[in-house]
């Protein structure tokens, strides 16, 4: 059993990029479980910082950027989002193709989102019109995740896919070859398969 826990006292006050609050260190741990419940943990899979406010959260070398100048800091952490919000559109875009069609709901669902990234909308458009008309190719889709997983954390990763699988559930249900997708999404990404169980119920509470 995979467990999100926060870690007492481990705060980058005033650290987060996007809002400025507060970064609470917290991990995921991998438990040992009797009976559906957590005994002991076993080993932790990784570490992060997030934001309480805003959600953010970035991999734990955020305590070594906060230490640069204004300027570097602000281009490192404008290029995390644009890179967020490329795999965003990637991984929705994808998940809506994989079926063979992309209906209104989710043109429109995607554009929306498009339009909260109006520095980089065409950039997106043309990565959504790219993925309609070769899908995955080269594992386009899967280097992003991978690269969120790398650049920002683990926790950015579940929360685009849960994103995502919203999307697709806005009619009750997901079919075989989506479920699939989104399973092979958490390995590309580098993330352990228990994470699979976990994001779906991150999803149910959305």
């Amino acid at each position: 059993m995979i467990k999100k826990i926060t870690v007492p006292n481990q705060i980058l006050e005033h650290a987060c990029p996007v809002c400025g609050d507060d970064m609470l260190l917290h991990k995921y741990v991998h438990y040992f479980k009797l009976f559906g419940k957590p005994l002991f943990p076993l080993k932790v899979i990784e570490e992060f910082y997030k934001c309480e406010v805003c959600k953010s959260s970035y991999n734990t070398y955020i305590k070594e950027l906060i230490k640069l100048d204004d300027e570097k800091k602000q281009l490192l952490f404008e290029e995390a989002g644009k890179l967020y919000a490329k795999a965003l559109i990637a991984a929705m875009t994808y998940m809506a193709v994989i079926d063979g069609h992309l209906d209104e709901k989710e043109q429109q669902t995607l554009h929306a989102i498009i339009g909260k990234y109006s520095n980089i909308a065409d950039e997106l458009i043309d990565i959504m019109d790219r993925i309609k008309n070769q899908g995955n190719k080269d594992g386009f889709v899967y280097k992003l995740l991978k690269k969120v997983h790398q650049d920002l954390s683990i926790d950015s990763v579940l929360a685009l896919l849960s994103e995502a699988v919203k999307m697709l559930m806005a009619d009750g249900k997901m079919d075989d070859n989506e479920l699939k997708l989104l399973d092979k999404f958490i390995l590309e990404a580098g993330l352990p398969k228990e994470f699979y169980s976990l994001l779906i119920s991150k999803v149910k509470k959305l």
